[in-house]
């Protein structure tokens, strides 16, 4: 098997004998999965289910804002986490929305910058191990400031436009520690890297 490879050459043979909902609020169902796979089993395995209905499993967008030669972060504070993490803008998709629909929409609400252009970066799963959900990436090229970020987003304490020698420095050292802002990262600058 390839690493680009989704699925091994036989599907895994793990099956739940068992779902119970622990928990549930307006974005996220939490289950408590009693799975076995053969004699192995977990009685308490926990997954994290987003609301939506998709089957490719997409609930969220992440927006490499690009302007100017320069990047956008968000910093943004983190509860879980207790901490501050720099990030690149990101959110759900609304029921029956479009992931491109929302890629525009959030990078509008958390930054007030129009995309002129996205593109696709591919999608990445943000914990697979424990959230069923996948997030859409898109860069949004030369953007142009349209208004202001609405304010409304818990948590989001400022952003910074970082040169792409910076971004680059900041994925090596380990300054970004938010899996989904360095895959956004990393593909954009392969993008950027192909086009030059």
């Amino acid at each position: 098997m390839s690493p680009t490879d989704s699925r091994p050459d036989t599907e895994p043979v793990v099956t739940r004998k068992r779902r119970q909902c622990v928990f549930e609020n307006s974005r996220f169902s939490v289950y408590s999965d009693h799975i076995c796979a053969g004699n192995p089993e977990v009685k308490d395995f926990l997954v994290v289910a987003p609301h939506g209905h998709r089957a490719d499993l997409l609930t969220g967008v992440a927006v490499v804002a690009h302007c100017a030669g320069r990047i956008l972060l968000l910093r943004v504070w983190r509860h879980p986490a207790g901490q501050y993490t720099w990030e690149v803008p990101r959110g759900f998709i609304d029921e029956g929305e479009e992931p491109e629909a929302a890629a525009v929409r959030e990078l509008a609400e958390e930054t007030g910058l129009r995309a002129a252009h996205l593109i696709s970066l591919g999608c990445s799963l943000p914990d697979p191990g424990l959230i069923r959900a996948r997030i859409a990436l898109f860069a949004a090229a030369e953007c142009v400031q349209q208004g202001r970020a609405d304010g409304s987003e818990l948590g989001i304490e400022g952003a910074a436009w970082f040169s792409v020698d910076e971004i680059r420095r900041m994925l090596t050292d380990a300054s970004l520690e938010d899996g989904v802002t360095c895959v956004a990262l990393w593909r954009y600058l392969q993008v950027m890297q192909k086009g030059s």
